[in-house]
């Protein structure tokens, strides 16, 4: 509003603030224009990755990755938990509550 209120205010000729709107308006689209191919190129180069409901979040795969070293120093260490944890480099306590957190025997 306050660029037509300058143009207004010179008294400039309609016509000419008619061609100013059109070629803003022939600008706008290809501004708009060039956005699109833009985000046509980068969807081509980065597609959005489709989720399956097999994926696991990350919170899943940490659990599951602490399940695999336990069962893995337990399978190790012929069961014996004191010896396991050793292994894991944690406390045979800290062991033992994973180990119930996860209800593992």
């Amino acid at each position: 509003m306050g660029v037509l209120y300058v143009f207004i205010e010179k008294n400039m000729d309609h016509r000419h603030l008619r061609y100013i709107i059109k070629q803003g308006e022939k600008n706008m689209q290809q501004l708009k224009n060039e956005q699109q191919t833009f985000w046509n190129t980068f969807d081509k180069l980065w597609p959005e990755k489709e989720e399956t409901k097999s994926e696991t979040c990350l919170h899943d795969e940490v659990d599951n990755f602490i399940i695999d070293k336990i069962a893995e120093a337990l399978k190790e260490s012929a069961g014996n938990r004191t010896h396991a944890a050793q292994k894991l480099g944690i406390k045979r306590e800290t062991l033992l509550a994973k180990m119930k957190k996860y209800l593992m025997k």
